[in-house]
């Protein structure tokens, strides 16, 4: 029996082509999946700037330098806890009771301009500012700046009445340094001082605290030495906290799109890595031309290829399968023998074959589908029986 076989039109071996049309594919797949992957990615980031699920110091966040730990423990000490992440969001939570609210502001992701730092101050008796950077510092306490990184232990060393009962804390964190003008003009107070006094850890400048061992207040941090009594001591002096923590929303008008955030080069690079991907696409996954028929050099009988196939089941002892794919042909026959569709199922085979023959349907069943073969002897032994059930099946339909 001859059998034919699909080529290009372009003379190639079989084998080899059909090898590189796999690499070729797998290629573009690859490349694909990688650009799925790249976007995703981007898109939770993008998606991820403007929660505090995540964040640093984030109210909700699990994490070692999340800060739910301190949170839930200052609900259990009645404190009313509201998160905010908008300066108008936030000066709504504190117009109720300004004197009776503290202003928790941390900015890690550095959107709000100075002069929303000037209006943060006034919302609440007391703010707390966490980590500023240089920009914060100007507006909100004149002469502060950032200074060398904190580390190790650190002491009060103040006489602040809010930290009379703490002795150690953690020292990690940004430093912030104090001239002497802004010293005596606007009576800044100084604590947690380190490297020989040149540094602090935390700034007081009137009602604005800022607090640069921001370590002391994460899910990590919080239980070692008396960093529990700093937070609780700072943020639990009111009634009501407003833990802020700045987002987009943010940011100055026509200044929040992606396109003002990234360089300028991204988009450039971007568009560039597209038409690359594209062409790359286009070039590994080409095909050489219209398939077409062709005739095999050779005629192959049917039976070798059957007895090849039976010769690497015996060679494997894969009775089983052997024995499974006869029973697939046998059950194929039997459905067409009893006028049963192609979607019966092997239990209606099972009982219309039982009732033509006048057999058990257990035993019937048995030889289709549950008896496994022990050895060879009972592999052919299961291979006549089908024969056999078919023969008789046949022979049933026939006297009808």
């Amino acid at each position: 029996m001859s059998d034919t076989l699909l080529r290009p039109r372009r003379p190639t071996r079989a084998p080899a082509d059909e090898a590189r049309r796999a690499t070729r594919r797998a290629r573009v797949t690859i490349g694909v999946v990688a650009g799925v992957v790249v976007a995703v990615i981007a898109g939770v980031f993008v998606l991820g700037l403007g929660g505090s699920g995540g964040q640093p110091l984030g109210p909700t966040s699990t994490q070692p330098d999340g800060a739910k730990a301190l949170v839930s423990v200052l609900r259990e000490q009645g404190v009313r806890v509201v998160t905010t992440d908008s300066l108008g969001a936030t000066r709504k939570a504190a117009a109720a009771d300004p004197e009776g609210t503290t202003v928790f502001a941390y900015d890690s992701g550095q959107y709000l301009p100075a002069a929303s730092w000037k209006a943060l101050a006034p919302l609440s008796a007391h703010t707390i500012v966490v980590d500023p950077g240089q920009a914060a510092l100007d507006a909100i306490a004149p002469g502060v700046s950032a200074g060398p990184e904190l580390d190790g232990t650190l002491s009060p060393r103040c006489d602040l009445p809010a930290l009379a009962e703490i002795s150690r804390v953690t020292g990690s964190g940004t430093g912030y340094t104090v001239t002497s003008g802004a010293s005596e003009t606007l009576g800044a107070t100084t604590c947690l001082p380190v490297s020989g006094g040149k540094a602090f850890g935390l700034v007081q400048v009137g009602s604005v605290t800022i607090l640069g061992a921001s370590a002391a207040l994460t899910n990590q941090s919080i239980v070692d030495d008396d960093n529990a009594a700093l937070a609780l001591t700072l943020l639990g002096d009111s009634s009501t906290l407003v833990w802020y923590q700045p987002s987009l929303a943010d940011l100055p008008k026509g200044s929040g799109t992606l396109a003002s955030l990234t360089p300028g080069w991204v988009t450039p690079g971007i568009a560039l890595l597209a038409v690359a991907a594209i062409a790359a696409g286009v070039w590994r996954g080409r095909r050489f031309g219209p398939l077409v028929v062709e005739r095999l050099p050779v005629v192959v009988r049917s039976t070798e290829t059957t007895e090849g196939r039976a010769r690497l089941y015996e060679r494997s002892s894969a009775r089983v399968h052997a024995l499974d794919q006869i029973r697939i042909g046998t059950i194929g026959r039997l459905q067409r023998l009893t006028g049963l569709s192609r979607s019966s199922t092997v239990d209606d085979v099972v009982f219309r074959v039982a009732g033509l023959i006048g057999a058990n349907p257990a035993e019937v069943r048995a030889t289709l589908v549950d008896t496994v073969p022990r050895d060879d002897k009972h592999l052919v032994s299961l291979s006549d029986a089908l024969r056999d059930l078919e023969s008789a099946t046949a022979r049933a339909v026939a006297t009808r």
